[in-house]
Order: C-alpha cells, then sequence, then structure tokens
C-alpha cells in the first residue's frame, strides 16, 4: 500500500537494458518525473481496504444457528471470497507505482532504500503497539490485573515464536508489510541483473508453491508444511511483478484509459468466477474450505481491480473516496485496534443492516484514528 496512489511521467521507451531483452521505463538523473495522485486509483484503494475490514469483521454469521463461513456458498463465504480481491490488488498497484517511480536503475536503489526504511519503520512501530493488550473482552475481565497478564502472556508468546513475529509481527495483519518488503527487495536485485520477464516467471512458481501449500495441500503433489506460505515473498512478488509488468509493457492508461478499464473489468469478473468454481472443485474433491486466503484466479481478481482504477474511470475518480485514499496505510494498520476494542463492548448483531452498520463503524474509527495519528509530529509516519 505505500506508495501505492502516486504515478511518474511516462515519456519514451528507453533501448533494450537488460539480459532478456525487457526494456526498462526512461531515466532522467538530473529530472525526476513528475508525479500527481489518480483519484481512481485512492478510490479504488479504499474500497480495497473496506474488503479487509469485511474479512476481518466476519460479517452476515451471526444468528441461530451461526452461519459458518467456508462450509458452503451461503452468504457470509460469498462476501469474504469476494472481498479477497483486496490484497492482490495492494501489491499490483505498488509494484506499477515502484516501476514508475524508479524509472531505471539510477532511480531504483534510492527509491528502493526509501521504501524499505519506510516498511521498516511500519512494521516495528505497530509491532510494539500491538504488544500491548487491546481486546477489551478479555481485559474486562479482572481489570486491571487482566493488563498484566495479557502483557506478559504477549512477551512470553513473542519470545517463544521470534521467526513467526520477524515475519508477521505481533498482528496477524501486519504480514503484509514483511510481503511487500521482500517483493521490492527481490524485484530491486533481479531487475539489476534480469528482466521483468524473468521475475514474473519466478512469481508465478512461488505463487505456485504457495498454493500447493495452502489451499492444495491436498492434492496429490500438495506440499504440507507448518507454516502459513503467504508470510514472505511466496504470495506477493506474483502481483507486484505483475504491476511491474504493467508499468514496463502495457500502455499508458491515460492514453488508452478505456481499453484499461474494459479489460480490468473483465479479468475481474473472469476471476470472480474462475476462483468460484475453483473453490468448488477443491470442496467436492478434496474437502477444502470455500473460505481460502487465495486460489489462483484470485491473483486475476487482484490484477483487474488495479487495472480498472489505473484507467481513472470518471465516477470513480469523481468518489469522494477518493479524499481518504491518502489515510488507507493507517485504516490498515489501526483497524485490528479497534476490532479488538470496541466490538466486544457491543451487543452481538443481528441481521444484514446491524452488521454492515458494525463494518461501517469499524471503518469510520479506524480513519478517525488515522486521522488524530497523521496530524501529530511523531506519529505521521505511522500512518502515512
Amino acid at each position: 500500500m505505500p506508495d501505492g496512489e502516486r504515478v511518474a511521467g511516462e515519456g519514451a521507451r528507453d533501448r533494450d537494458g537488460d539480459r532478456d531483452g525487457d526494456r526498462e521505463l526512461p531515466q532522467s538523473a538530473s529530472t525526476p518525473p513528475t508525479a500527481s495522485r489518480l483519484a481512481a486509483v485512492d478510490s479504488m484503494r479504499v474500497i480495497a481496504i473496506l474488503a479487509v475490514i469485511v474479512i476481518h469483521v466476519t460479517p452476515f454469521t451471526h444468528g441461530a444457528p451461526p452461519a459458518r463461513i467456508g462450509l458452503e456458498w451461503n452468504l457470509p463465504t460469498i462476501v469474504n471470497q469476494l472481498a479477497r480481491f483486496a490484497v492482490p490488488c495492494f501489491f499490483v498497484l505498488s509494484g506499477y507505482f515502484w516501476a514508475k517511480r524508479t524509472a531505471g536503475p539510477v532511480r531504483r536503489w534510492p527509491v528502493t532504500r526509501q521504501m524499505l526504511q519506510r516498511l521498516l519503520l511500519l512494521f516495528v512501530g505497530w509491532s510494539l503497539l500491538y504488544t500491548l493488550p487491546w481486546d477489551s473482552g478479555r481485559l474486562m475481565r479482572n481489570w486491571p490485573a487482566s493488563y498484566g497478564d495479557i502483557l506478559e502472556r504477549n512477551l512470553r508468546w513473542i519470545g517463544s515464536h521470534k521467526l513467526l513475529v520477524a515475519l508477521q509481527g505481533t498482528e496477524t495483519h501486519l504480514w503484509f508489510l514483511v510481503a511487500l518488503a521482500s517483493a521490492v527487495g527481490i524485484s530491486t536485485l533481479w531487475l539489476r541483473w534480469g528482466g521483468w520477464r524473468s521475475l514474473l516467471l519466478v512469481g508465478v512458481v512461488l505463487f505456485a508453491l504457495a498454493m500447493l501449500m495452502r489451499p492444495y495441500v491436498k492434492w496429490p503433489i500438495g506440499i504440507p508444511v507448518r507454516f502459513n506460505p503467504r508470510n514472505g515473498p511466496a504470495f506477493a512478488l506474483l502481483p507486484f511483478a505483475l504491476g511491474i509488468a504493467l508499468a514496463f509493457r502495457a500502455s499508458s492508461p491515460a492514453q488508452s484509459p478505456g481499453a484499461w478499464q474494459r479489460w480490468g473489468l473483465g479479468l475481474w469478473l473472469t476471476g470472480i468466477l474462475l476462483s468460484a468454481a475453483e473453490l468448488t472443485w477443491l470442496r467436492v474433491s478434496y474437502g477444502r474450505s470455500l473460505a481460502q486466503d487465495a486460489v489462483f484466479s484470485t491473483m486475476l481478481c487482484g490484477l483487474g481491480a488495479a487495472c480498472f482504477a489505473l484507467g481513472n474511470p470518471a465516477w470513480l475518480a469523481r468518489s469522494r473516496l477518493a479524499q481518504l485514499g491518502p489515510l488507507v496505510l493507517g485504516i490498515y494498520a489501526v483497524h485490528p485496534l479497534i476490532i479488538d476494542l470496541v466490538l466486544p463492548q457491543l451487543p452481538r448483531p443481528r441481521g444484514v443492516l446491524a452488521d454492515l452498520l458494525t463494518v461501517a463503524l469499524v471503518f469510520v474509527l479506524s480513519w478517525g484514528v488515522s486521522s488524530l495519528l497523521a496530524r501529530g509530529r511523531w506519529t505521521r509516519g505511522l500512518v502515512r
């Protein structure tokens, strides 16, 4: 998500600049590319973070009896899987704008260094904050003694799970920052000596391995592991490399916005249909849950959403959601804290409207906290 809203100037294609004949974006050591915000991309990022919140709030599961996600194609399962476009979309946009900003080897290293430093600050800062107890449901059982007890257990858990904490932080959703940093680092090194096509191939191989370790683990060639392959580059590199490929090879969205919108929407819808078929086959053939972080077709959903946003459709660019775009990173970082702190104190929602209001409440409170942090001199770096 960092730097996912800025686009550099286009310019003419440079001469072949890497081993397998791929072309790189033009570079200018003295005149950096101009940058401006794409309002439709900001709007799409807000829609995507709403989808992430939906995944974590798990709406439409309350009732008598409670609806379970993943056992059948019920409403909560459908909503959960429709929302899965969000994270691949973030990675594709990050790769696209990273490629536009770097504009060749001369700019690649300083831009990458700045981005990695920022990701490290975010990861360490939020990992420290999430070390503290925030779950009000547990805290209120024996307050204030419970605070010290839970904090002590958190510290013990961190001490006994050092590798896991290094890959996903002290709160599960922080895996995104490590995955993005690994994709940026690998891409920077690979493009120094190789090209975007071979980088894309590496991403495909890693993603295929991740699928064999997770949703396809019961396949004859599945790979059982005791860790989540989502953590690290296995999930992130492919969509990030797809974003780079779009920046290096595709026509400029400004020159053919209609084509970007049509292709984006087509890829997105195709990904939804193929994902449903893929998940159904896994359920029927191998008893796998219908609720997966990703399957092969999920990548088409993220790619399609990113391409559609880059086409800058007028109605999406004019949306007021675009004004919230700069705070999406903060909303992403804050929203689990809001879920833990606020939702246990609210009545269990019953009905579709109550569930929608719960999602809206988490979003609004996360935006409010992010806005406050963005105003502070020492906290601004945690949300922007």
